[in-house]
């Protein structure tokens, strides 16, 4: 009977570390670190389950910085999800409103999920909505979505690269920002 338990928890223990092949992003010097279950606190309406980590360069909070607003988001998620247009809308949709906390109204925020591709390959969104810490004013940022599904996992792994500043490829910013967590996300 020890045997058989004693297999079980192997094959149970080797299960589940497959199913949480799980990508950290790096910290790099100086950047704040924020990691939480997702959906995160400010957005439980939303129905996929995974993890969220969060990087916050030192001059995030700097409205005179090129690095206001500047961040990258890292979703890992069970089952094969936010996989059409729709659910992007809604997953940026309900974090974003979460974030302002009744600050700016729902119904206020614009998104266009265009067919623009960063590096010819990744859709670049643009988010007219709010900053709900420092400016207190509405704020246009870009997002670079990065997606894959892992059927042996059966995860979904979503890199967002978010700036205030326009996408553009040359940017330092936005060099930055792929440079630093655009491969070691796998992407």
């Amino acid at each position: 009977m020890p045997r058989l338990l004693l297999s079980i928890i192997c094959v149970l223990s080797a299960t589940n570390l497959v199913a949480q092949d799980v990508i950290t992003l790096p910290v790099p010097p100086g950047w704040r670190v924020e990691n939480t279950s997702y959906p995160p606190p400010w957005a439980k309406s939303l129905p996929w389950k995974g993890t969220l980590q969060l990087r916050f360069p030192k001059p995030f909070f700097d409205a005179s910085s090129d690095f206001f607003w500047s961040y990258p988001i890292l979703y890992q998620l069970r089952g094969n999800v936010i996989n059409s247009d729709e659910q992007v809308r809604r997953a940026l949709l309900e974090y974003d409103a979460g974030l302002y906390g009744g600050q700016f109204p729902k119904k206020n925020v614009k998104m266009d999920i265009t067919r623009r591709r960063a590096d010819n390959k990744y859709p670049v969104i643009v988010v007219d909505g709010f900053d709900p810490f420092t400016t207190k004013k509405p704020l246009r940022t870009w997002i670079v979505f990065h997606r894959r599904y892992d059927k042996k996992s059966d995860t979904t792994t979503i890199l967002l690269l978010r700036s205030s500043h326009r996408y553009e490829k040359d940017s330092q910013v936005w060099k930055s920002l792929k440079t630093l967590f655009q491969a070691p996300a796998g992407f």
